[in-house]
């Protein structure tokens, strides 16, 4: 028994690595895609005039 799982685990191990290595490779193949910059709008309140300040006459 323990033969068989030493086996197994000495045939997946170099399989495992050439996937992986298989992923990285494509990933560095693949062309990637620039990201999209889509503008907000955010609308703007009016301002309306403040007629008194909020911090009007101090240290005068």
């Amino acid at each position: 028994m323990k033969i068989l799982l030493l086996l197994l685990s000495r045939l997946l191990t170099p399989l495992g690595q050439a996937i992986h290595f298989l992923k990285t490779a494509l990933r560095a193949w693949a062309p990637r895609q620039a990201p999209v910059l889509v503008p907000i709008p955010i609308q703007a309140r009016p301002r309306t005039r403040q007629l008194t300040r909020r911090h009007g006459g101090q240290g005068d």
